[in-house]
């Protein structure tokens, strides 16, 4: 199986090159971690504290998640 890492990028209007490609390394950062997260390969907190460094709101992410299976 290939491994493929699927995310939207988005220029915006006024935006240089560099802001772009460094956005474009944030979205790729996210996805590989999200995919880790989700194989069970990292540790919630891990996660969270991941996203916290990019400025997320973990306490609004942790109350939208569901429990599935569960």
């Amino acid at each position: 199986m290939e491994n493929k890492l699927e995310t939207p990028a988005i220029w915006y209007p006024g935006q240089s090159q560099l802001e772009y490609e460094e956005e474009i390394n944030l979205m790729l950062q996210r996805a590989q971690m999200t995919a880790a997260f989700l194989r069970g390969e990292v540790h919630p907190d891990t996660f969270l504290d991941f996203l916290n460094e990019q400025e997320f709101d973990v306490f609004e992410l942790a109350d939208n998640w569901e429990l599935v299976g569960v």
